[in-house]
C-alpha cells in the first residue's frame, strides 16, 4: 500500500483447506466487501517430479478436487457477503511461497491474505513455513490470520 489511506482491492486468499486458510479468506471477504474490492481465492497444488505419468495423473485429480471443494466454500462465502471472488486453482513445481508470490506479483494483488498454519505436518507445531516464506518473499503486504 503506497499510501496510508489506500486500501487493499485486489485481495489474494491462499486457500490450501485448512481451518486457518478458511478463516484467513473470511477475511479477505470481509476486507474486499469494507473496500469494495476483489477477491482471488487460491488453491496451490504443488506436483513432484519424480512420479510416473499414471501415479501423477491420479492425484493430480485428487488435489484438484480437494482445491475446488475448499474454494467451493470461500465462494459460497464471498457469494453471501456480496463480495466478488475469482476461484482458480493452479499447478506448479516449484514452491508453493513461490507460487503465491509470483502469482501475486503478476495479477495485481495489493494484498496477500493467508493462514498461521496450513495442512502441512510438521508446519502445525510453528508458524507454517508457507505463510512465513510468503511473509518475506512478497512483494505486497501480507496479513496472517491467526
Amino acid at each position: 500500500m503506497s499510501s496510508s489511506k489506500h486500501l487493499p482491492t485486489r485481495i489474494l486468499a491462499a486457500v490450501d483447506g485448512s481451518e486457518e486458510s478458511m478463516k484467513a479468506a473470511g477475511y479477505a471477504i470481509e476486507l474486499a466487501k469494507t473496500t469494495g474490492g476483489k477477491v482471488v481465492a487460491l488453491h496451490v497444488i504443488q506436483l513432484p517430479q519424480y512420479l510416473s505419468e499414471s501415479v501423477l495423473s491420479r492425484l493430480k485429480e485428487e488435489l484438484t478436487q480437494r482445491g475446488q471443494s475448499a474454494l467451493a466454500g470461500v465462494q459460497s462465502s464471498a457469494q453471501k457477503s456480496g463480495v466478488e471472488v475469482d476461484c482458480r486453482v493452479i499447478e506448479k513445481t516449484t514452491s508453493v511461497v513461490s507460487a503465491l508470490c509470483d502469482f501475486a506479483s503478476k495479477d495485481g494483488a495489493e494484498m496477500i491474505v493467508i493462514g498461521t498454519r496450513g495442512t502441512g505436518g510438521v508446519a502445525k507445531l510453528m508458524l507454517g513455513s508457507v505463510a512465513a516464506g510468503v511473509t518475506r518473499s512478497s512483494t505486497c503486504p501480507v496479513l496472517v490470520v491467526k
